[in-house]
Parts: C-alpha cells; structure tokens; sequence
C-alpha cells in the first residue's frame, strides 16, 4: 500500500476524492456529521505526502482550537512535517503576514511593530474622536459607532465611500453597503464618517490597527502592492479554507487575492449551516463561489456518520423548505433509532420541569448527565432551565455565556430590588447608583455614604438630603433626587402590596430609565440585554402565582439559595447553551426547547420575511444530536410582563410532518 493509499485509507468515495485533490479550485459541502474536519485534514496530508513543502501550504480556520485540531491530526497522519504548514485563523494569518511585509506598504502609516487595539483602547480612542467634535458622549455612544465601524469594515468600506456613497475600489460589496447606507439616517451616516476618519487617524498615530483592520490593511496591501501579491501568492501555493460558509466579503477577497491565477483553494462548508449574519457572515460567499473561482469542483459529503436515520430525516425535511441552498441529501447507515419526541407544556416552568424529569429518568436508565444538552434560540431562555436543574440538584453548565444570575442586568435588576428591601444595603446601592448613569462618581458615592452614617438614616433618605443640602454638583443633584423618588415611589407600592413586588419592579425598571438603557445597548447585540431583564421580571411573577403569600423577602431568600449552588465546571454535566454556541458539537440526547414561532423562528425573522437563517439554525439544533431528539414548546409564555397564548413552530411541520418518521407526541398531562 503506497503512502497515499495509507492516508486515504478508511474514507467513503466522497471523502477520497476531495482528500486526493491537488491543483485547482474545489469546493467541498459537508453536510452535519459526514466528517469535513477529517476530510479536510487528510487533503493536508495528501499534498504532504505528494512532495509538497509544508511551507507552501495555508490552512485558514475560523477558530484557534479548529487550527490545533487540524494540526495535531496532521501531525499525527504524516509526522513533524505539519507542524511547518500555517494553520491559523483568517485574523491570525493576517496579522503574522502584516508584521513582515507592511514595511514595504509606508501608507498604512504603521510600522512591523504595530500593536493591536483591544475593545478598551478603541472604545478610548472613539471616545477622544468624540470628544473632539464636541458630540454629548450619551447622546453619541463609542460602542454604537464601533459596531457600525465594525460592520462596514466587514463589507471592505472606508469612511470616503460612506461619505461619496459610492464604491472606492472594486473589492467593496456595494449593494449591502448601500442598503446599510439606506437604512440608516443621513446625519448619522455623515457623523460615523468622521467619526471614523478621526479614529482611524488615532490608530495610526498609536501605530496601531484594530481587528477588522488586520484583514482590511492585508487585503489593501495585496491590491496596492504588486510586488507583495506576487510574493505572497508564490509563497503559498496551496490554501485550505474551514468553514466556507461564515465567511464575509472581506475574507472571501483576502482568499481571492491569496489564491491568485493558480486558483489552487480548497473550500470546505455547509451552507446549510450558515448562521452568523448578524456577525457579517455573508452566504453567498459559499453559494456564489465557482462565480468568484471559476471551473471549480464540487465535492457533495452527504454520508452522515453521527445521527440516526429518524433524526437526519428530519433535517433533510426541514432544510429543503429554503430555497438559497446547494441541493444535497444527507444518508446514514445507522438504524432508525429512537422516535423524535415532541412534547408542549403549560408554561415555561412547565417545559422546564418536563425536561429536566426526562433528564432524571435517563440517568436512572444507565446514561450519564453528560450525555444531555438543553439548546434554545437565545440565552435568555435558559433562565427556568437553571432554576429547575437548581431544584433538582442536577449538575450542569451554562456553554458559551454566563448564567442567567450572573448576568450584569440581572445583578443590576435584582439590586434595585435588593435595595428597597433592604435600603442600607450599600453593594446593592453602588450598583444602582449609575445603572443608567446618573453622574454620581466615586466621590459622590462616598459622600452619601458617609452622609446615611453621619445621620443615621437609610441610603434611599441620604440621596435627598445630599441633594437638598447642596452637597453634589449639579448634574449628580438631579440624578439623585430622580432615584429617590423613583425609589420612594417604589416603596410606597410595595407597602401598599407587599405580595406584588413584580409590578413594582417592572414600573421601577421603566421609570429610572433602566430599560431605555438597556435597549439603546440592544441595538448592537445579537440577544437583547432587555430580553434577559423582562425574562427575570417573568421570574418574579412565576413566584407570585406559586407562592401568593410569600412577599419579596421570600423571592429574595428563594434566589440566595438558588445563587449559592455552584455551577460545574466541565466533567459528567448537562449542558445548556444557545444554539449558535452549539455548532461543531454533538450529544448522545439533545432537548431544543422554544419551539414556538416567535423564538424559533424569531420574531424580527418573520417579522421580515426572512426565514431560511432561522431554518438553517434550527437544521444545526437539529442536527447535534446522535441517538435521542426532544422538540418542546409552551401553549402560554411570559411576554413583556403578560402571559400570551403561543403558537407552535412553523418548523415542527415541516420536519417531521407526516411519512415513515412520525413523532410521538407526549402532552402536557405528561408534566
């Protein structure tokens, strides 16, 4: 057997053919579980077992543990030769290509030593730019602007076609420049411009770029300088590309520019699993790459080596309802396995419990805790899951987030709270004390300290008396006297009601601006900071329905004890994380809960008319699980502080609506 033979050894027709693959574009769509890291990974090896020097080859992953993985089977298919190869992130290879050759490119304004400005020095340096126009830092957030930044560097903009509205170069992707430009004010459009002129000037005088700029200035220096293109491109014949399909405009033009006339790019992705719009992650990328490479191959991957075959059904159901996809089908030798499970609770609480009593039944049949994953649409959803796995003292870990009571706007919601309670509480006052900003510093915080003590009253009373008696500035007086009466207000409703603290808080929340807040922060945020408040709020009006006499010292006592279990860390846990976080994983038992339109899909989705990201999310969900699937949804959940009546997935139909895979359905009597 050749060495060839050896390395190619064990694949599936498919996997062989793109693994033997050498010169020329080829792209290669892996469907969920047919085995794309292997694949990938032994086409590495071939073209090191052909002759090719390891420095000739680039390998680009989204992720640095992608690019240890790759590495280490390579190394252990072919030996030390791979440890030579350069596998890093798209990030990455641009940084290290930037420090050797931006000498030769002086109008970048940087040297080989730039450093690389973290989210803190950018945030200081819009700031400064700000500042210099004279804009109100509240009225002009520095994390709006470096979102909006962020995204038109994604698209390979600069502040000139901004201001022009029109393309500078040929690399730009025009139309989605302009529907952003379109949909977006002309003042705020005119004010980002110079705004970013002002911080890109910044970075240069600091020697130093962001990271949307280590791919921008590499991709700038490819097309501005010949000399370095052809270096470059002579350098690495070869290029490997993971995850095709989250890839933006700027990456896929510093792929191109790389790959020069050799074309010799190997692309491998699941457009079906294209999930990061919201990140940039443009799908046509994948969709439109023989346009982008022409006469290139393409390799289907279709054998799926992970799921049963009711589970890969479903997913084949599902998926084929979007039409913006590359047709394929996946297969498996696997048996049939388990029915999908789909189960509707009462309630949220209701959904929980079901969940976590499968979990516990499970486990008394000989699985371990570990082999189960809770996935919903967003963090925020997870919030009954904890509390109930809590109860039940089963151990878990929140994958790729916090928990849901060690979020800030939770810490900071419960504050307030905590507070009224107990208004000499003086962590839960500095907490409240400028969330939203009220102007209070440092010193005006230890002021009203010294100030509750001086005249033996609570922190709530202090905040009057400074402000009456002259003892704060100006705009830290008016902050003041705005919380006290927010806060007395407050206190006023609970004495009246003590039982009903959960509309107290949520008047409390709306009132201080708290929410406003939060929402202006939402704007850039893929899940809503907002969501995960109004979903403690849903909390605390759950606790008053099951304990109508309790009162908020109960609720608090009830969250001290749900707060003073720890999480574990790794080892035999259930874990719970969104679905997004979920990509690449995989579990023996997957439970997605949520299953209601609304939350998947998501509202703005149909809101918009824009399902197929949705159905491609809900494929990955799908598609994480080996052996067992449970698809769970709630008839009424807690929205904006009222129940409301839900409707079940559109989804749910569409993958398992009739035919040989026919759920079993388990009612809500079942809870």
């Amino acid at each position: 057997m050749s060495n060839l033979d050896a390395i190619v050894h064990g694949l599936n027709p498919a996997q062989r053919a793109a693994a033997l693959h050498q010169d020329g574009p080829l792209l290669v769509i892996a469907g969920a579980g047919a085995g794309k890291t292997r694949t990938a990974t032994h086409r590495l090896a071939c073209l090191l077992a052909r002759g090719v020097p390891p420095e000739a080859i680039m390998c680009i992953t989204f992720t640095n543990k992608a690019a240890r993985e790759m590495r280490d089977r390579a190394i252990a298919l072919v030996g030390a030769d791979a440890r030579r190869v350069m596998i890093r992130t798209f990030h990455s290879a641009a940084m290290v290509l930037l420090r050797q050759y931006i000498g030769e490119f002086p109008e970048s304004g940087r040297t080989p030593a730039f450093s690389i400005a973290d989210p803190t020095a950018q945030l200081a340096l819009l700031k400064e730019a700000i500042a210099e126009r004279n804009f109100d830092l509240k009225a002009n957030r520095p994390e709006s602007f470096l979102w909006r930044i962020g995204r038109y560097k994604n698209e390979l903009a600069d502040p000139e076609s901004l201001l022009a509205r029109q393309p500078t170069h040929d690399l730009m992707d025009w139309p989605r420049v302009l529907q952003m430009i379109r949909s977006t004010d002309r003042y705020v459009n005119r004010l980002t411009a110079e705004i970013w002129k002002r911080y890109e000037e910044k970075l240069r005088r600091n020697n130093m770029v962001d990271f949307d700029d280590l791919i921008n200035l590499f991709t700038q220096m490819l097309r501005e300088k010949p000399d370095i293109r052809t270096e470059v491109q002579r350098r690495f014949a070869y290029l490997q590309v993971d995850e095709f399909q989250d890839t933006n405009v700027a990456q896929l033009h510093m792929v191109k520019l790389l790959a020069g006339e050799r074309q010799n790019v190997m692309a491998v992705g699941d457009d079906a699993q294209s999930i990061y719009s919201w990140r940039s992650a443009d799908i046509r990328c994948i969709l439109e790459f023989e346009r982008h490479f022409p006469g290139a191959q393409t390799i289907l991957l279709e054998q799926n080596y992970r799921s049963t075959g009711a589970i890969i059904r479903a997913a084949n159901r599902l998926i084929a309802h979007n039409a913006g996809q590359r047709p394929k089908r996946l297969f498996t030798a696997a048996a049939e396995g388990c029915p999908i499970v789909l189960h509707e609770a009462e309630t949220e609480v209701g959904e929980a419990q079901w969940v976590v009593q499968r979990i516990r039944e499970g486990v008394a049949a000989g699985r371990h805790w570990g082999d189960f994953a809770i996935l919903y649409r967003t963090g925020v959803q997870g919030r009954p899951f904890e509390e109930e796995l809590r109860e039940a003292s089963v151990p878990y870990q929140v994958v790729g987030g916090p928990r849901f009571y060690d979020r800030r706007e939770v810490q900071e919601s419960l504050a307030y709270l905590r507070l009224l309670h107990n208004p000499r509480d003086s962590v839960s006052f500095e907490r409240v004390l400028n969330a939203p900003r009220r102007g209070i510093g440092e010193r005006g915080l230890q002021l009203l300290l010294a100030l509750a003590a001086q005249r033996e009253v609570d922190l709530i009373a202090a905040l009057d008396l400074a402000a009456a008696d002259g003892l704060l500035q100006d705009q830290a007086a008016e902050g003041a006297r705005e919380l006290y009466r927010h806060l007395r207000r407050a206190q006023e409703a609970l004495a009246g009601q003590p039982g009903r603290f959960a509309a107290a808080m949520e008047r409390l929340l709306h009132e201080t601006g708290y929410m406003a807040y939060l929402r202006e922060e939402d704007r850039r945020r893929e899940e809503r900071r907002s969501e995960v408040v109004e979903s403690l709020v849903a909390a605390m009006h759950e606790f008053e329905r099951r304990s109508p006499a309790a009162g908020l010292g109960a609720y608090l006592d009830h969250l001290a004890l749900l707060e003073g279990q720890e999480e574990e860390e790794g080892g035999d846990v259930v874990k719970l994380q969104t679905i997004h976080s979920a990509k690449g994983l995989e579990y023996p038992v997957v439970f997605v809960v949520g299953m209601e339109q609304g939350l998947l899909p998501n509202q703005l989705a149909l809101e918009e008319g824009n399902l197929e990201e949705e159905r491609r999310l809900c494929y990955v969900a799908i598609t994480r699980a080996r052996e067992e699937l449970y698809l769970t949804s709630a008839r009424v959940r807690w929205q904006r502080g009222e129940m409301v009546i839900t409707t079940p997935s559109q989804f749910l139909a569409e993958a398992l609506g009739g035919g040989p895979a026919r759920p079993v359905w388990m009612p809500a009597s079942a809870d």
